[in-house]
């Protein structure tokens, strides 16, 4: 990359996290509007093999994978074959005796996508069942299960909710869920090794997964493809992960091949349920910032007081730690795979992508918004109206609610009073944070205010509202 600063930097804090969290191997790759620009690996692939990891290492990215389950639920969503608000049991009706609490709503489609269904966190317990059998599954479900709270009432972040889903893709397109993937997604965005098999990576590629027990780091067994696959079963490479991320970035009209209409794209990245707010200090600014954290369809969104927005998901498995991660506002984004049991990788790309948004001056937080040519109008005329009122003007300008809010003669009263405080002045800037709002600064030999002109809604649209208030 062309930064060497940062570059000499994420080379830096990998290290550190390989050797203080005692990880065999870290790949990064870090891409900018949807391209890899660079892949950062240290460690080993294999223990005592001194192959390090690079771009086409395969690792397990395990519940990165509810991603693109998700993904194939908003594809049937778009195609007519599902909705979002279809109760589970539509498609899998053995789950009718689930054993819902009492007074709890029944569980539709977007409760399971959003962690909203009320089942109890299960990590690592779904960890460990990826290999049960359909069959098994279906037993185990229709025997009820335990409620950690009504549906639609909280975040819970669930495996069992997204092995679910991987059913009801089955079901509502005819074709096995492990078809489905690979035609619809894996095909389209040409990932050429990504796979639910463990098996199928070349030995050259494979990474072998390590847990740490007290007799050190012990080699842990493949797993098969089953009925919890759909939560965490698929295996990648930062090569084939750049077009995974790309897709997701095509939201923000970057040029980059997307499986879903960008409107979907881009549903799946907005706040559906609240899960925390808290507040931390940045240790880059050094200032107090709040992070409020939501869950999207298969994604968490992390709105940052002070450095924006950023949508990831993250991935622990026995043998494996993953996280992916961008900044819509920059176009920058982060994968890291790492070879260690729930090897701390959202730590690592949460560190590294923090430092580059402040380092590529990727600021303020929220970007300001094109403003409408109307609404620039409507403040060219409200500053006309200041320097002398027009009445013909106000009639030609104004929507109907204007003078029904504040008589005429007081609004012009209000007018002159303004103008009066000011004195000759000049609009000094203009802000917006909708292309319907605009609010300017006016710096007069007097002093100064704010203006901020609100246009309706209506296709030839008028000024609704106008505001002034002091600096």
């Amino acid at each position: 990359m062309k930064n060497e600063k940062l570059a000499k930097f994420i080379t830096k804090t990998i290290k550190r996290y390989q050797v203080d969290k005692k990880i065999p191997g870290i790949a990064l790759g870090l891409i900018k509007d949807g391209k890899l620009i660079n892949v950062f690996g240290v460690g080993e692939i294999t223990l005592k093999s001194k192959k390090v990891p690079d771009g086409n290492s395969v690792f397990r990215i395990a519940s990165m994978t509810k991603s693109f389950t998700a993904t194939a639920i908003l594809l049937l969503r778009d195609r007519g074959l599902l909705r979002l608000d279809d109760p589970i049991t539509k498609y899998l009706p053995w789950t009718k005796n689930l054993g819902l609490p009492e007074n709890s709503s029944e569980i539709l489609l977007r409760d399971l996508l959003t962690m909203g269904a009320g089942f109890p966190t299960d990590d690592p317990w779904g960890d460990r069942q990826e290999e049960m059998s359909y069959e098994d599954f279906e037993n185990l479900v229709s025997k009820g299960i335990s409620f950690a709270r009504e549906a639609k009432t909280g975040f819970e972040y669930s495996n069992l909710g997204y092995a679910l889903l991987g059913r009801v893709v089955t079901m509502a397109s005819g074709v096995d869920y492990f078809d489905f993937i690979k035609k619809e997604i894996f095909n389209e965005l040409q990932m050429k090794v990504t796979t639910f098999d463990e098996r199928e990576p070349k030995k050259t590629d494979k990474v072998d997964g390590y847990a740490k027990y007290d007799k050190g780091l012990t080699l842990q067994a493949i797993t098969l493809p089953g009925s919890f696959s759909a939560m965490g079963g698929i295996s990648s490479s930062i090569n084939d992960l750049v077009s995974w991320v790309a897709h997701f970035q095509s939201a923000w009209k970057i040029k980059t091949k997307s499986v879903l209409k960008i409107s979907s794209v881009r549903e799946m990245q907005e706040p559906q349920r609240h899960i925390s707010t808290v507040m931390l200090k940045d240790k880059n600014l050094k200032k107090v910032k709040t992070i409020t954290t939501s869950y999207g369809f298969g994604l968490f969104i992390d709105e940052d007081s002070l450095l924006g927005r950023f949508v990831s998901h993250s991935g622990g498995y026995p043998g494996f730690g993953s996280h992916m991660r961008w900044h819509p506002q920059s176009g920058y984004g982060v994968i890291a795979l790492g070879n260690l049991t729930y090897a701390p990788m959202n730590e690592l790309a949460t560190e590294v992508m923090n430092k580059i948004v402040v380092e590529v001056k990727a600021l303020p937080a929220t970007k300001e918004l094109d403003i409408w040519k109307s609404t620039q109008k409507a403040v060219e005329t409200v500053v006309g109206l200041l320097n002398k009122w027009d009445e013909n003007i106000a009639d030609k300008n104004f929507a109907m609610n204007v003078d029904m809010d504040k008589p005429r003669a007081d609004r012009v009263k209000e007018f002159k009073k303004v103008n009066t405080k000011l004195g000759k002045f000049k609009v000094k800037d203009i802000k917006s944070d909708s292309p319907a709002t605009a609010k300017a600064e006016l710096k007069g030999s007097k002093g100064s205010i704010f203006v901020e002109v609100q246009m309706s809604p209506e296709k030839d649209n008028k000024i609704q509202k106008i505001t002034f208030m002091n600096k």
